[in-house]
């Protein structure tokens, strides 16, 4: 019992308790679960007033039949209620906390599975409720099956024994089957999840797969986690198979012995008809009040794995998790300065020792080979990691030391790969800034604001996976100007136009000149239409800084940054050839 407790409880820790509710669908359970132990009473006395040929009196207990009806159908109804009730308040509450929890802790993939969380969120949820309705019921069940015994017991002793015995083997036995039942659940549940982070990782890489044939080998692989899912899938149906099919004789042959009995007691007129077919109704009662609970209390198992599993992602806290401070002065010029920052992952050294600063008006590139260590600075500053060694300073204060408030709306960006939603323009622009007037400026600013107002439906254009209504340089410039919406004084570009014509790359290299402006502009690129407007320039070598300075400067000095500059002009050649 203390497992199920534990399940109700970590429900309830969820989100807020919601106490009138809860207490509601307890008692309106309870009620209801007690009217149903009237009927048999009612039975009961017409039973009594046939076999003494008094029909009128028959009247009086189908009046009673129809008020323990009526009863029990209110109190039922209210108990919908107070589900339906439940039920929304709990998937649309712990949902929100899940997409701000991971949101908050993108590193929650490296140890989660993505096709579990998606699982979780759309799934999992929606079975909150019915771990409060199934405590609830299972509970009132129990407290039913006592007053039957009660009944029993007042009744006559030894048939109270013999429907006591028959029922508790049953629990035990049913009881054993639910927890197997449970474990093999929980199984398959596993490598569903694996399945399903196969097919994400497959529908985010479909082309590749399909130009490298990669299918075949794919599926065979899944293969495995199949067999492993149906492996526990069969044992899972045995135990319930069990549970169903066998388990159910050792009631069948109580009964029969226990009928028998109180047959022969009515014969030595030891018991009256009428009290017979009451106790008969109770003790089918009791048999499908016995089931119902373990019914309830093997699906309660079940949930209480999705419980789990919403808890495992809430509860999820990273190693490398770097808290908020406490300075909130939104006045930020957007001084940028790495301090001998050293920083390591996995044992690694990522970057070692790490100088440079950035300013306001000048557009700050950051270049270098392959796993130089560009993009870890750029996720840094996204506060995604804290430094081994050194500081990161904004105004001359370290990041670590702004509240989120102040931080996220003074540092933003666009990533390498153009991110927009499957909504309208507006809608992409409104989340961040829901003012036309502001959308409508930032689009100018980057100069796409020309090309929506051609389109047909203008900003309520809707941009969907399955059209080409924006290329890639166009979505790119509508993340910029949704970057520009943040009011952000420091903006971060990674990479931001290695997937676009070159026409494109023009245009954003117009943008990011103009945007220098009145903003800190950190880059990361390979292209050397980028490189040439870049103010100053950070070369990093295997995670050091090789050379700093202005971009002529370091061109004239820096043989490294040279063969860089060669190799884009090179690959920006032979992609026009």
């Amino acid at each position: 019992m203390k497992r199920y407790f534990r399940i109700v409880k970590m429900v309830l820790s969820l989100a807020n308790k919601r106490p009138v509710v809860v207490i509601n669908m307890f008692i309106s359970c309870a009620i209801y679960n007690l009217i149903g132990l009237l009927p048999p009473i009612a039975t009961s006395g017409i039973i009594a007033v046939i076999t003494d040929y008094n029909f009128e009196g028959i009247w009086h207990y189908v009046l009673l039949y129809c008020i323990f009806y009526v009863l029990y159908y209110s109190f039922l109804t209210l108990n919908h209620k107070t589900y339906s009730a439940l039920g929304e308040y709990y998937h649309m509450e712990v949902q929100k906390k899940l997409f701000k929890h991971i949101a908050d802790n993108d590193e929650i993939f490296a140890d989660i599975s993505k096709g579990r969380i998606v699982d979780t969120c759309s799934e999992d949820i929606r079975y909150l409720v019915d771990v409060l309705d199934t405590a609830s019921e299972s509970l009132c069940k129990l407290v039913m099956l006592l007053v039957t015994f009660g009944i029993f017991f007042y009744s006559n002793v030894t048939i109270a024994f013999i429907a006591v015995g028959i029922d508790l083997i049953y629990i035990v036995i049913a009881n054993d089957n639910a927890k197997k039942v449970s474990k093999y659940y929980e199984g398959t549940r596993k490598y569903e999840d694996k399945i399903l982070d196969t097919l994400n990782q497959m529908l985010s890489n479909i082309t590749q797969i399909k130009s490298l044939n990669m299918m075949p080998s794919i599926d065979k692989k899944i293969d495995k986690t199949r067999a492993r899912w149906s492996e526990d899938y069969k044992k899972k149906r045995k135990y319930m198979m069990i549970k169903s099919t066998f388990t159910p004789y050792i009631v069948y042959a109580g009964k029969i012995l226990l009928y028998i009995y109180m047959g022969y007691l009515v014969t030595q007129n030891l018991m009256t008809i009428d009290k017979l077919v009451m106790l008969i109704s109770y003790f089918e009662l009791t048999i499908n009040y016995t089931d119902k609970m373990l019914e309830y209390m093997l699906n309660l198992g079940n949930y209480g794995i999705r419980v789990k599993r919403i808890k495992n992602i809430l509860d999820y806290t990273p190693e490398s998790q770097v808290d908020f401070g406490d300075i909130a002065n939104d006045y930020i010029d957007g001084r940028v300065e790495f301090n001998n920052v050293t920083y390591v992952a996995n044992n690694k050294t990522i970057l070692n020792k790490v100088s440079f600063k950035a300013m306001p008006n000048e557009i700050t590139a950051i270049v270098g080979h392959s796993g130089a260590g560009k993009t870890t600075i750029i996720r840094l500053l996204y506060r995604l990691g804290r430094v081994k060694s050194g500081s990161i300073l904004i105004d001359d204060e370290s990041i670590y030391n702004y509240t989120k408030k102040v931080y996220s709306t003074n540092v933003s960006g666009v990533f390498q790969k153009p991110f927009v939603f499957e909504m309208s323009i507006r809608d992409n622009l409104g989340l961040i800034d829901p003012d036309i007037k502001h959308q409508v400026e930032a689009c100018k600013r980057v100069g796409i604001h020309s090309f929506i107002e051609s389109l047909p439906k203008g900003y309520n254009t809707v941009i969907a996976s399955n059209n080409r209504v924006l290329s890639d340089g166009q979505k790119q410039l509508l993340s910029i100007a949704r970057a520009l919406l943040t009011k952000s004084e420091i903006l971060l570009f990674d990479e931001v136009t290695s997937n676009i014509d070159p026409q494109m790359t023009t245009k954003v290299a117009e943008v990011l000149t103009d945007l220098k402006q009145d903003h800190t502009i950190i880059l990361i690129t390979h292209k050397p239409e980028i490189m040439e407007i870049a103010d100053k320039i950070v070369v990093l070598d295997r995670g050091r800084v090789s050379a700093k300075g202005p971009n002529k400067e370091v061109l004239a000095k820096n043989p490294l940054y040279k063969e860089l500059m060669n190799r884009t002009f090179a690959s920006a050649s032979n992609s026009i050839e």
